[in-house]
């Protein structure tokens, strides 16, 4: 009974009953007692923190030293392509018309100057290799820019560091790719796998016709001197296939007033040759030959001059049809200049950071241990 009382006198709320919490559990007085107990921690091993820390930073910075990266030069070109225009766009409108509320047959557009189709082929090995054959001056100097691509862009202290071949290779002269040699194959293979990174094409408004074409490299006038003249091989090329069937119009219809031109200055000489010999005769065969030679000469006259009209018309055609590349934004200079931010530094200090905390983590529960012994 005496028992009995003195649990009810420590407990007066018997229905309150004091229990442990649960190992699971951490309560917010040992959460105070934790912190309070980093706080001498840190007194004890702040040498160490900073120093490891500052060990870091430095090997960072050393090394920010020694492979400090060299700036990148955006140099970009706006323009719209339009201008041409055949004789069959009537029916061409129709379609883009059906297309638009969804009418067409779904075929996607066949024409490589459309949409996604032409970025595909701006950046293609063949086009490229094209503008990289061709000689600009640069400097004052008329230069192979595949070899200006050679010396200024890097390839040689990164691609080809290791290689002392390549590191020495350029090209003799400008070639085709079927006039390519092994090594020459090789070298190409590894310009445009790197240019091909280097190089970006897109539309700057959805709803517009401009076409942005951008190039970043290592060297201002590189950058510069390779997207223009890329820009000039893909309008020559593109004029060269839209005009490629008037084109051959107006060859064979030249080459047609051409013989035609031959064959009537013959007849003509035969005529005046024949007329020569015989302007005293009065025979009715002779004058049948001369009328008839003058038949033949007046009938090719025409036709000559049909020919040449044609070859008129052909010609307008070809100037009609030839799409036109506007500029709208030339490159200006100086070009935007980008240095990468080296990250040495910091990623050295954030380093040593972690280190300090795991050797002070391991040197306090060594302590602990030890007190305990």
């Amino acid at each position: 009974m005496a028992s009995q009382n003195l649990t009810d006198i420590n407990n007066p709320t018997p229905l309150v009953t004091a229990q442990p919490l649960p190992p699971d559990q951490i309560s917010p007085k040992s959460v105070v007692l934790r912190i309070f107990e980093l706080k001498y921690v840190a007194k004890r091993n702040w040498k160490l923190l900073v120093v490891l820390t500052l060990i870091g930073g430095a090997i960072g910075f050393t090394y920010d030293l020694t492979h400090k990266k060299p700036p990148i030069y955006n140099a970009s070109i706006l323009f719209n392509l339009g201008g041409g225009s055949s004789a069959g766009g009537g029916l061409g409108d129709l379609g883009a018309l059906a297309g638009a509320f969804g009418l067409g047959g779904g075929a996607p557009d066949a024409n490589i100057f459309t949409g996604d189709n032409f970025i595909i082929y701006a950046t293609s090995r063949p086009v490229v290799e094209k503008t990289l054959m061709q000689t600009d001056s640069i400097n004052g100097k008329d230069t192979l820019l595949v070899n200006y691509y050679i010396r200024h862009s890097g390839i040689r202290d990164k691609e080809w560091k290791d290689n002392d071949v390549m590191r020495s290779f350029y090209f003799q002269r400008a070639k085709v790719p079927s006039e390519y040699n092994e090594l020459e194959q090789n070298a190409m293979a590894a310009i445009y796998t790197r240019i091909y990174t280097e190089i970006a094409i897109k539309q700057p408004e959805r709803k517009s016709s401009f076409i942005e074409m951008s190039s970043f490299m290592e060297d201002e006038k590189l950058a510069a001197t390779f997207i223009t003249k890329h820009l000039q091989t893909i309008e020559q090329d593109y004029q060269k296939k839209q005009t490629k069937k008037t084109r051959e119009m107006y060859d064979m219809v030249t080459d047609r007033a051409d013989s035609l031109a031959r064959i009537v200055s013959g007849n003509e000489n035969q005529l005046a040759q024949y007329m020569d010999q015989n302007q005293q005769l009065v025979v009715a065969q002779a004058r049948i030959k001369e009328s008839k030679l003058s038949r033949n000469s007046s009938f090719l006259t025409g036709l000559y001059y049909q020919a040449m009209q044609s070859a008129d018309n052909m010609r307008l055609s070809l100037i009609r049809e030839t799409p036109l590349f506007t500029i709208i934004k030339p490159i200006y200079y100086p070009l935007y200049r980008e240095v990468k931010a080296t990250v040495g530094m910091q990623a050295g200090i954030a380093i040593g950071l972690i280190l300090s905390v795991i050797l002070i983590f391991l040197r306090e529960t060594f302590r602990s241990i030890m007190k305990e012994n």
